[in-house]
Parts: C-alpha cells; sequence; structure tokens
C-alpha cells in the first residue's frame, strides 16, 4: 500500500474527484479527514470507505466562512499529531461575464478556490513538517482563460502561483507542494447550467474538441494525486501537472491548406 499509516485531508470529498480522490487513498491505506458540506453525501463516503476496509471521518465546512475553515484546522489538529497529505480540491465555479459578474460571485470563488487552500496550507504547516505533501487541484483554466471564466479562472491562475510559492518556502519543512490543472471531468460541475435534456450532445461537442476524444474521470486524476503523494514522487515539488487529454496541447490543425 502506497499510504500505509499516512494521514490525509481531502476538502470538497464528498462527491467527484474529491470523493474518487479519498476512496482512493483509503484503499491504499491512508485515514483519511473527508470535508465538505453536504453532511449526508460525506457520511454516504465515509460508509463507502468502511465498507471497504478503509478508515474515515467525515467533518463538515463551509470553506466560503473563515470561521468553518478555522474550526477545520482546529479539528484536524485534534484527530491527528501528523498530517501527510492536504489536498485542496473544495472548488466553486461562477460563470458570467465581466460586465454581469458579481462581486459576491467574484468573493465566492477567490474564498474557496483561493483563500480557503492559502488558510489551510498555513494553518496546517505544523502538522505538515518533515515529509507531508501538499496537492493543490488547480484546473486548465488556470492556465488559459475563456469568456465568462474571470472569477474561476482567475482564481485557479492563483492557486497555481501559490503552489510555486509555498513550495519554495516551505521546501525547508521537507513539505512538498504540487497543483494538478484537470481539463474537463465528468463530474456534476461540467454540467453547470446545462439542460437535463442537452447533457448527452453536450458531452459529445466536448469529446470533439479533446484530442484523446474522450471526457476524463475522477479516477484519472485520483490516480495522479495518489503517484505524487507518494514517496515514488519525492523529487517533485512545485510543478504543474495538466491532466486533459491534450486538450491545452494546441491547435489540433495548423490552419494552413497542403495540396
Amino acid at each position: 500500500m502506497l499510504l500505509a499509516g499516512k494521514n490525509v485531508l481531502v476538502t470538497g470529498g464528498t462527491s467527484g474527484i474529491g470523493r474518487e480522490i479519498a476512496v482512493r487513498f483509503a484503499l491504499e491505506g491512508a485515514s483519511v479527514i473527508i470535508s465538505g458540506r453536504n453532511e449526508e453525501r460525506g457520511m454516504d463516503v465515509v460508509r463507502e470507505i468502511e465498507g471497504q476496509g478503509g478508515n474515515a471521518i467525515f467533518v463538515r465546512a463551509d470553506l466560503r466562512k473563515y470561521d468553518d475553515i478555522m474550526k477545520l484546522i482546529d479539528n484536524v489538529m485534534k484527530n491527528v499529531s501528523k498530517l501527510d497529505v492536504l489536498v485542496n480540491n473544495a472548488g466553486v465555479l461562477h460563470l458570467n461575464y465581466i460586465e454581469d459578474l458579481t462581486l459576491d460571485q467574484w468573493n465566492e470563488c477567490l474564498m474557496v478556490n483561493l483563500t480557503a487552500p492559502f488558510l489551510l496550507i498555513k494553518g496546517l504547516i505544523p502538522l505538515l513538517k518533515g515529509g507531508g505533501v501538499i496537492i493543490n487541484i488547480s484546473s486548465t483554466a488556470g492556465l488559459s482563460g475563456y469568456p465568462t471564466g474571470a472569477a474561476y479562472c482567475s482564481s485557479k491562475a492563483a492557486l497555481i502561483m501559490l503552489t510555486k510559492v509555498a513550495a519554495l518556502e516551505l521546501a525547508k519543512y521537507g513539505i512538498r507542494v504540487i497543483a494538478i490543472a484537470p481539463g474537463v471531468v465528468d463530474t456534476p460541475l461540467i454540467y453547470q447550467g446545462i439542460p437535463g435534456d442537452k447533457v448527452d450532445e453536450y458531452r459529445e461537442v466536448i469529446k470533439e474538441r479533446v484530442p484523446l476524444k474522450t471526457i476524463g474521470k475522477p479516477i484519472d486524476i485520483a490516480e495522479l494525486v495518489l503517484f505524487l503523494s507518494s514517496n515514488r514522487a519525492r523529487y517533485i515539488t512545485g510543478s504543474v501537472f495538466v491532466i486533459d487529454g491534450g486538450l491545452t496541447a494546441g491547435r489540433k490543425e495548423s490552419g494552413i491548406s497542403f495540396k
């Protein structure tokens, strides 16, 4: 087992990528602390993990709220004396053109996607010293912008820079810090705002845009997170790993016609 005896915190661990990461970590021997807003879904993940012989607890935390973030940090400190892996996975998506984007939407994206990871990193450094790993789940939206993505793209781009700075600062403590930038992954988030009867059509359109002609699955991201969290990746820090089926590799066509 890659993470036998390790303690892990996964934010946003009640669904999608976060849930898959939590379950995968538990199968590799880690004791997992799962945080999220929905207690029912959180306990469902705990039961799934325990049903497979793993160990997990759920801590309710709304990362839009400063007090909840501080309580989560306190809770982790009470439950473990050492934290081996912190996965900042929780995220929120607001899509709106700049002229229509509200300050509340902007602030919520930055709070959950950037400020919460910053506060968790800052608050949990004492538990991570001596070999801890921090994995920040960014996005290809943090590498390449698009219309309506001002808040989301900005927050994810800033998370990548926070990763790099933290990697430089925390290396003296033996803490590795890494960012992962997923492309399109089949979770409820990518269908936000899409009418139910249009989901299948939307999925096919997305597939056509991806060079590998497929949409990523949460397990694809979880497997990468697992590797980067293990000692097999002991020499990796400050890096950004893109996992997007080739979506951001470049244009599929040159635009030049050859006869």
